[in-house]
C-alpha cells in the first residue's frame, strides 16, 4: 500500500467566505453514525439548502473537482472530526486557503487530506484562475511547496509558494499519516520486538 502523498493535481473551485466552521461543514444532526460512511452527501447541507442549488458544491461545473479553494480560518468552531471525512467523501483531496483552524488542520493530515496555505496575492491569483476552470489546472507540489497553475490554453503561470507545518508535510510525503499502512509495513519488526517481550511469552510449562 502506497500512502505517500507528494502532489495533488486537478481542477478546483472556490468556496468564498471566512470562518467556515465545522458545524456548517457537517451539521450536527448527521453525526449520529457509527462510521463516517455517507457523510459526503450532507456536506454543507444547510448552506446548500439556503442557496437552492447555487452553492459551489451543487454547481454542475464543480462536480468532480478535487481541489477546494477557501478563504480565512477554514474549519473553525468545534472542529468536529466528522468534517474532514465528509469533505473527502464529497471528493475533495486538497484544500488551498489563506488560513486553517489548527484542530481542523490536524484532523486533515491524519486522514490524508492536504491543506496548504498561500499568501493574499497567491490566493487572489488562484481564486481568479478557478473562475475559468476549463482553462486551468492546479498542481500542489508538496516536495517543492508550491502550486502550479497549469493553463490548458497558453503558457504555464509562475508557481505560487505555499506552506504547511513541517511535521504535516513530512507525514504526507513519507506516508506516515496512514497509521494502519505504517503498522502493516512494520509488521515483521513488530513481531520481532514482541517475541522478546517477557509479557508476550507463553506461560505454559
Amino acid at each position: 500500500m502506497n500512502s505517500k502523498i507528494n502532489r495533488v493535481a486537478g481542477q478546483a473551485f472556490h468556496l468564498p467566505g471566512n470562518d467556515m466552521d465545522t458545524d456548517r461543514i457537517i451539521p450536527a444532526r448527521f453525526l449520529k453514525c457509527v462510521t463516517f460512511e455517507g457523510l459526503g452527501a450532507n456536506v454543507f447541507k444547510d448552506d446548500r439548502a439556503k442557496l437552492e442549488g447555487k452553492h459551489p458544491f451543487d454547481l454542475f461545473e464543480n462536480q468532480g473537482r478535487p481541489i477546494l479553494v477557501v478563504d480565512e480560518n477554514f474549519g473553525s468552531g468545534s472542529s468536529r472530526e466528522h468534517a474532514v471525512p465528509a469533505l473527502m467523501q464529497a471528493g475533495i483531496k486538497a484544500i488551498v486557503g489563506l488560513s486553517f483552524a489548527a484542530i481542523f488542520r490536524g484532523n486533515a493530515v491524519g486522514n490524508g487530506l492536504v491543506c496548504v496555505e498561500v499568501g493574499e496575492e497567491g490566493h487572489n491569483r488562484i481564486a481568479g484562475a478557478v473562475r475559468h476552470p476549463e482553462l486551468c489546472e492546479l498542481n500542489i507540489d508538496l516536495e517543492k511547496m508550491e502550486i502550479g497553475t497549469r493553463l490548458l490554453i497558453g503558457p504555464a503561470a509562475k508557481p505560487i509558494p505555499c506552506k504547511m507545518p513541517d511535521s504535516h508535510r513530512e507525514m504526507l510525503i513519507t506516508g506516515e499519516w496512514d497509521s494502519i499502512a505504517t503498522a502493516l509495513e512494520a509488521g515483521q519488526l513488530i513481531e520481532e520486538t514482541a517475541s522478546h517481550l517477557p509479557y508476550m511469552q507463553s506461560t505454559t510449562a
